[in-house]
């Protein structure tokens, strides 16, 4: 259990179902992995892709902490090759063939700001006692090239449009040093890549 906040491992808390949606959105619903490059057989059969993220120990600001590890993941995941002839699927392994990356269109990062004093003051990052006093939150799912993907305000204090766009060019910028510490670790990482013959 991360954090007593999220129960008995029953049913899912409002939060983690927010969590959920906010993820979902980050990355599925904003295109960032390429759909068409998961089909094998036209309108029979394709790769299904399921990231589940796990939380060891909540010290606040989950959403971007589970939206990097997610984004990290798919980076790294590598899928079997496929050779289809007619209607026969040959799935090679690892030893027939490399693996083949999965082609992803853009890195959404998920960048999150708490509200206090009336929204006069923001903090980026909030740690979780920050985020339980804090007045509102807003989270921004952006690139490096500062594409807003989605935005959350779920309630909470009232934020101007000035506000929102202060905001807005911070997770622009988080979020390009954060694509490329992630991009920097996987290279580290990287597995090795084998010659087949």
């Amino acid at each position: 259990m991360a954090s007593p906040s999220f129960g008995d491992g029953g049913s899912l808390s409002a939060q983690e179902v927010l969590i959920s949606r906010l993820l979902d959105k980050a990355l599925r619903q904003s295109r960032a992995v390429d759909t068409e490059g998961l089909c094998i057989v036209a309108g029979e059969k394709v790769w299904q892709l399921r990231v589940d993220v796990r939380v060891l120990d909540h010290e606040g600001n989950i959403v971007d902490c589970a939206c990097i590890a997610a984004v990290a993941a798919l980076l790294h995941f590598r899928r079997p090759d496929v050779t289809v002839l007619g209607d026969d699927v040959t799935v090679h392994t690892v030893e027939e063939r490399n693996p083949i990356p999965l082609s992803v269109h853009h890195i959404p990062i998920c960048v999150t700001f708490a509200f206090f004093d009336d929204g006069a003051k923001q903090v980026v990052d909030p740690t979780l006692l920050e985020e339980q006093v804090q007045e509102a939150d807003m989270t921004f799912v952006i690139n490096k090239h500062g594409d807003v993907c989605t935005l959350s305000k779920a309630g909470g204090v009232a934020v101007t449009v000035d506000q929102v766009i202060h905001c807005a060019n911070i997770a622009a910028a988080k979020a390009e040093d954060i694509t490329a510490l992630v991009k920097e670790a996987l290279t580290k990482h990287a597995p090795p890549k084998t010659d087949i013959v």
